[in-house]
C-alpha cells in the first residue's frame, strides 16, 4: 500500500491511464485485509477517476468526502494538508465555488509547510495563483505572486514545478499587455512556452502539458479568440488528452462547447 500510494503522483503525471488500476488494487487490497492510512489516497484516485476520467462528478464528489474520515480514523493529521491540496484542486473546486477553494488553498500551502512536506506546500502555492486568476483577483498582485513563486520553486530546487508556474506567469503577463519574459528564471534553458510544451509532450508529461493548453484557451477566450480557443482544444485532444483525462478546467463545459458546432 505504501509503494502504491508514493507512486501514484508519478503515475498521475506521465501515464494517467494507469491510476485507475492503481486505486482498483489499493480499494481491493483495503477490503479484503483492512484500512490503512494510505487508503485514504486509493480512495481519491478513485474519486479522482471517476470526476476527470469517467466526467461523473458528483459521485467523485460524494465519495471523496470519505477519505477525510479515513485520516481521522487513523489520526493521521500530518498527510490531512496534503490530502485536503489534492481533493480542492483537482475535484472539489468543480462542484464548489472557486472563491472558498482560492481561500483553501491559500492557508494549505502554510499547514502543508509545517508538516514540512516542501513539493506539496510549493504545489499549493501554484494552484493558488491559478484558480486566484479565475475568480477575477487582481492581475498585478498575481504577476507578483507568481514571479515570487518562480523564485521560491528555484530557490527549492523545484525545477519541475517552474515550467507550470512559468506557464500561468506567461497567461497573466498576457492578460495585463507585459512584455515581461516569464521564462527568465535561473535554470530554465527553454526560451518560450512553445519550446516548454514541446519537451513535456515529448517526454510524455501529460498533465503539465494539458495545463498550458488549459491556459492558452483562457487566454484566448478573454481576448474573444474563439476560433484560437477551439484549435487549442482540438489540439489538446488530439495531441494530449486521448480520451484519458477531460479539459481540467473550472469551465470546462464552456471550453468544450467551442468546439460542439465546428
Amino acid at each position: 500500500m505504501t509503494f502504491m500510494d508514493s507512486i501514484i503522483p508519478c503515475v498521475f503525471v506521465i501515464s494517467p491511464l494507469f491510476l485507475p488500476t492503481i486505486a482498483n488494487r489499493m480499494m481491493s487490497l483495503s477490503l479484503r485485509y483492512g484500512l490503512t492510512k494510505e487508503s485514504a489516497f486509493g480512495l481519491y484516485s478513485y474519486c479522482y477517476c471517476l470526476g476527470c476520467m469517467l466526467q461523473d462528478i458528483d459521485e467523485g464528489y460524494h465519495w471523496i468526502k470519505v477519505t477525510r474520515l479515513m485520516l481521522e480514523r487513523f489520526n493521521a493529521t500530518e498527510l490531512c494538508p496534503k490530502l485536503k491540496l489534492v481533493q480542492y484542486s483537482f475535484l472539489i473546486y468543480m462542484k464548489e465555488p472557486l472563491q472558498s477553494v482560492t481561500n483553501v488553498l491559500f492557508h494549505c500551502r502554510e499547514d502543508i509547510m509545517m508538516v514540512g512536506d516542501v513539493e506539496y506546500a510549493i504545489l499549493s502555492a501554484h494552484f493558488h495563483c491559478q484558480f486566484a486568476v479565475l475568480t477575477g483577483a487582481s492581475l498585478s498582485n498575481a504577476e507578483k505572486e507568481c514571479d515570487s513563486l518562480s523564485m521560491e520553486m528555484f530557490r527549492l530546487k523545484q525545477t519541475q514545478s517552474i515550467l507550470e508556474n512559468a506557464s500561468i506567469h506567461h497567461m497573466v503577463l498576457q492578460l495585463i499587455g507585459s512584455d515581461k519574459d516569464p521564462f527568465a528564471i535561473p535554470g530554465i534553458t527553454y526560451k518560450d512556452e512553445d519550446e516548454v510544451l514541446d519537451h513535456l509532450e515529448s517526454s510524455g508529461n501529460v498533465v503539465f502539458a494539458n495545463s498550458i493548453y488549459i491556459h492558452r484557451v483562457v487566454t484566448a477566450c478573454f481576448f474573444r479568440r474563439y476560433e484560437y480557443a477551439a484549435d487549442m482544444i482540438e489540439k489538446y485532444h488530439s495531441e494530449v488528452g486521448k480520451g484519458s483525462l477531460v479539459l481540467s478546467a473550472v469551465m470546462y463545459a464552456f471550453f468544450e462547447g467551442l468546439v460542439a458546432f465546428r
